[in-house]
């Protein structure tokens, strides 16, 4: 399985025309340059992982792209990931298809879909860095003969076998689960886990503990006071405890630190100090006990390595610029990518605060905080479904609304709390694995105009605090009964950093749904 896409394919529409010849031309450039790479698939590439040297042209010239880039091939399918020097970028178009960003931490990150690889990609970004959002026109010049695995070896077919290679460019490994140490050793038992499925933990004698990521990617955490056994199998990183001066990158999984009480173990971390929604963190910064360290793709690697830094844990933003990852553990520090985000389940999601209190010595307060969380979110599950139908959306620049398919954790949250999600045929099953899916007004309209509740995507678009200023937006939404019936809610700017809150969130959507909003959190009523 490759990196999971989170880019919203949206409307076509006539746009920057054929590139047939250059397609051509840049395709036959790839395949002489790598050889191997030629696969069976229409695209010409093997499925797998590669970067790719890219430049940016055209605007005032300050802005940037990350190079090289990754490129993900599946099933002939190619996505080119896109990530600017700046996180004001929020809107591509590319051939008459409207990107948004899947993130905008550390840089705004864009997968683009492309039928082949082509050499000069001209594109449009929106920006809001100058007031008023508006278009830019760039050129994207991509040096097909530098195209690669992500993992550096001789082609896509060993990467497809090798879970280290997995490791290195993002791709899950379907088998993930391997407890062979290569030492001879055996598991005396296991984490519990309920409903993660993208990591495990194994226990050895002497307190060892195995740490299996659905990347491949694979770490043994010794014990204070313990050394690692000999003969261990050379994809195993060491971790050794007690952990210090930690660089924390993964910004979603920072709440989960705090509500361990292990800030006071991280030393670095890319989450900036102005704003930062995280109480711990925030208290560490006034104290200067933490510094910032850089974005995952810039880090300080000096100021990094200066603090005596052993682990960094990465999310999955690391993939797109492996040098940096390299360079980390260049200098002797193990790269942690945690993978919560492709977690099937909201309770999914929250339970990789277990590998955590592993990590940091706190599995008692990880497993009595998960088991809390559990069963206030089943206890709101258990309930009779309310029967209200929820519509959750924000609306973009140009007018388009983006939403999130069925099978995200947002949509499993609403069912969870007892609504209907209204667009439950947005199952992903068109190719594509993206969490999002941009639909034009009026198909929109036709879908979610008689949804009981309205329920508008703040942390994405912090434009709208008002009835009126949702209105504003489309003058199709006075029509909605939602809107009619005074149904309108949107959420906490912060919600996608607030793991640790998942059941707040899922019992502040049931009251809601219940008609009892005297004491929410995460949910505003627009008047």
């Amino acid at each position: 399985m490759l990196i999971a896409s989170r880019s919203p394919r949206a409307r076509r529409v006539p746009g920057i025309g054929a590139l047939a010849a250059a397609l051509l031309c840049a395709l036959c450039l790839a395949l002489g340059a790598c050889g191997s790479l030629a696969g069976s698939s229409g695209s010409g590439l093997a499925d797998g992982s590669y970067t790719i040297d890219v430049s940016l042209e055209g605007g005032t010239g300050r802005a940037q792209v990350a190079s090289p880039a990754a490129v993900n091939v599946e099933d002939g399918a190619i996505t080119l990931t896109l990530v600017w020097s700046s996180s004001n970028y929020d809107l591509m178009v590319v051939d008459g298809t409207e990107y948004a960003p899947t993130t905008t931490e550390g840089g705004s990150t864009f997968d683009i879909e492309l039928p082949e690889l082509v050499d000069s990609l001209a594109v449009q970004a929106e920006t809001t860095a100058m007031g008023d959002p508006h278009l830019i026109e760039y050129t994207i010049e991509l040096d097909t003969e530098s195209l690669a695995p992500a993992d550096g070896s001789a082609g896509p077919q060993a990467a497809e076998t090798d879970e280290s290679s997995a490791a290195a460019s993002g791709a899950n490994v379907a088998d993930f689960h391997n407890t062979d140490l290569g030492c001879g050793l055996e598991p005396t038992g296991s984490l519990e886990l309920q409903y993660a499925t993208n990591f495990t933990v194994d226990t050895f004698e002497g307190g060892l503990r195995l740490i299996c990521i659905a990347n491949g990617e694979r770490f043994l955490v010794v014990p204070e006071g313990s050394t690692a056994p000999d003969g261990l199998a050379d994809d195993i990183a060491v971790i050794q405890l007690p952990l210090d001066n930690v660089y924390l990158v993964s910004s979603s999984v920072a709440c989960l630190i705090d509500e361990l009480g292990a800030i006071d173990a991280i030393g670095t971390t890319s989450i900036k100090q102005d704003g930062c929604p995280i109480e711990g963190l925030a208290r560490a910064y006034e104290a200067g006990a933490v510094s910032y360290g850089g974005s995952y793709d810039t880090p300080d690697f000096e100021l990094i390595a200066g603090t005596g830094c052993t682990l960094a844990i990465e999310n999955t933003m690391i993939n797109h610029n492996p040098d940096a990852k390299q360079k980390l553990r260049d200098l002797g520090i193990t790269v942690l990518t945690e993978q919560s985000s492709r977690e099937p389940e909201a309770l999914g999601r929250l339970e990789w605060i277990k590998l955590f209190g592993v990590l940091f010595g706190r599995e008692a307060e990880a497993d009595a905080f998960f088991a809390q969380a559990a069963e206030r979110v089943e206890a709101v599950a258990a309930n009779e479904p309310t029967g209200k139908t929820v519509a959750f959306f924000y609306i973009n620049s140009n007018g388009a609304a983006v939403t999130r398919r069925s099978g995200d954790y947002v949509a499993q949250m609403i069912e969870l709390a007892g609504g209907t999600y209204l667009f439950s045929d947005l199952t992903g099953e068109d190719g594509t694995s993206s969490s999002t899916v941009t639909l034009e007004m009026e198909e929109f309209f036709a879908t979610a105009r008689d949804a009981n509740v309205i329920i508008y995507n703040s942390t994405i678009d912090g434009s709208v605090s008002s009835l009126s200023d949702l209105l504003a937006k489309n003058q199709l939404l006075e029509q909605f009964s939602a809107v009619q019936e005074g149904n309108v809610w949107t959420t906490d700017q912060n919600m996608y950093q607030q793991m640790t809150n998942t059941a707040g969130i899922i019992t502040d959507i049931h009251n809601v749904l219940v008609g009892d909003t005297d004491d929410l959190t995460y949910l505003k009523q627009l008047s």
